[in-house]
């Protein structure tokens, strides 16, 4: 849990940073202690907690091709056979890098750390909470500080050890969710990563579940809507040269190729870096080519290096298409962060991005979850969108548990479920070998493959698909 012994400057007018501070030494959930044993203010009357056995049946299921009849006698079966258990009190571990020790001298200083996403997330948490208790959903939350450069996994395991949780949430860096997703298999308790996506860090651990998409989900999403509307030979992958800008244009192609046997190839074209900046063109005789055709490019970057070339290369395209039409489809990370890129591109290059996240802010629910917020912290939740996540993560653990018990993640698979800033599709990762063997119940993890198509419209990105 959280160990606090240095608390953080106070800064004067800021009660964002106050309920932080309050937050971890009196927190109304009564989760910010170093014992296990304290009474959570929020907890319910003990109940009986009803545990069904499981079956006793050494053969093999195809898990997934379930009967469309929910009857109850089927419903009884799969818990029996996934080991669920319902409760009327779940208890949910959360493993997240407040970094509590680390002092700030400014109010920038902390507006700019990752302490604050972090808080924000939790106070979307806490919100989550009190409407799953008024919905008679029962949750013990326990909180842990688990800094990304100070590795407490250990610490926090033996304490974990002590009243073994129905959920591990996080952490967040890369080896600490590898040691705590093995120790999760171990004990047979479900947890949920849901900052990062790595495709390491569980093998054959069906306990463990990935609510981020990883970057093959995203090509997948971006193929397949280009496929459902503009022919091949009009598709152009557009990337430098380099191993590191054709090894992500070949993944392209193929995902393209194998889902379509016997398709024509994508046009492949590779940008001369001193053609951005300084030549007459860079795209050649690119657009003097089927002229009446709608041209769609692909621009498969993710990370925010890459953004001075995904920039150049967008203006360079506005530069040189004239009146052609053009379609560039991109990923969130840079076109929906970037400083550079303005709605002047956005507009005339009709941008599309495949993303998990979408925020309606004239839906009721966000207009109320903003002043619940608001209310709490007298800030708005706007700036990084973690609070909007904290609050989807723990809806979707808090409903599912109350529903289908703590294997939820088995009775889930391809029903989507959407949030106020998240849509979650969870489906089964099963290795290749395994796919080509029809071992279908060889799960190695579950994981959400949930994606949006966004596209500008009227000075905002919005669905397209």
């Amino acid at each position: 849990m959280i160990l606090a012994q240095n608390r953080l400057q106070l800064l004067n007018g800021n009660k964002f940073l106050l309920v932080l501070v309050t937050l971890l030494f009196f927190s109304s959930c009564g989760i910010f202690s170093d014992s296990r044993s304290k009474r959570p203010r929020y907890k319910n009357k003990r109940t009986t907690v009803k545990h069904r056995p499981k079956k006793k049946n050494t053969s093999k299921v195809d898990s997934v091709q379930w009967p469309d009849n929910h009857n109850k006698n089927e419903q009884s079966n799969k818990d029996e056979l996934f080991g669920t258990i319902k409760k009327d009190q779940y208890v949910v571990d959360l493993l997240i890098p407040f970094d509590v020790n680390k002092a700030y001298d400014n109010l920038e200083m902390f507006e700019k750390s990752s302490s604050n996403k972090f808080m924000h997330y939790y106070m979307g948490i806490m919100i989550a909470l009190e409407e799953l208790r008024q919905q008679g959903i029962g949750i013990t939350l326990n909180v842990f500080d688990a800094p990304i450069k100070n590795n407490r996994v250990s610490v926090i395991k033996s304490k974990i050890s002590l009243n073994l949780p129905d959920v591990i949430v996080g952490p967040y860096q890369k080896s600490q969710i590898r040691e705590m997703a093995y120790y999760a298999k171990r004990k047979h308790i479900t947890m949920v990563n849901p900052w990062n996506a790595f495709s390491s860090v569980a093998s054959n651990n069906p306990d463990y579940i990935q609510l981020k998409p990883d970057l093959k989900k995203y090509y997948e999403s971006i193929v397949e809507d280009i496929d459902d509307n503009y022919q091949a030979k009009d598709v152009y992958l557009i990337g430098l040269d380099d191993k590191y800008h054709k090894r992500r244009l070949s993944k392209i192609q193929k995902i393209h190729l194998e889902k379509h046997e016997g398709a024509n190839e994508y046009n492949t074209f590779i940008i001369n870096k001193d053609s951005l900046s300084k030549g007459e063109t860079a795209y050649d005789s690119l657009f003097t080519k089927n002229m009446l055709n709608t041209k769609v490019f692909i621009i498969p970057n993710w990370s925010f290096k890459d953004e001075s070339f995904i920039y150049s290369a967008l203006r360079r395209i506005n530069i040189e298409k004239g009146e052609q039409k053009v379609i560039v489809y991109g990923l969130p990370q840079v076109l929906l962060n970037s400083t550079k890129i303005g709605y002047s591109l956005f507009k005339r290059l009709n941008i599309r991005v495949a993303s998990q996240n979408y925020l309606d802010n004239n839906n009721y629910n966000v207009k109320s979850f903003k002043n619940k917020f608001y209310k709490r912290t007298s800030t708005f939740p706007e700036k990084h969108n973690y609070a909007y996540d904290g609050y989807d993560m723990m809806m979707f653990v808090g409903k599912n548990l109350k529903k289908y018990g703590t294997k939820f993640q088995y009775f889930i698979v391809g029903k989507e479920q959407n949030f106020l800033n998240n849509s979650i599709l969870l489906s089964k990762n099963i290795k290749k070998e395994d796919l080509r063997k029809e071992r279908l119940d060889k799960i190695n993890y579950f994981e959400n493959s949930k994606l949006n198509i966004l596209g500008f419209h009227r000075n905002r990105f919005d669905k397209f698909k």
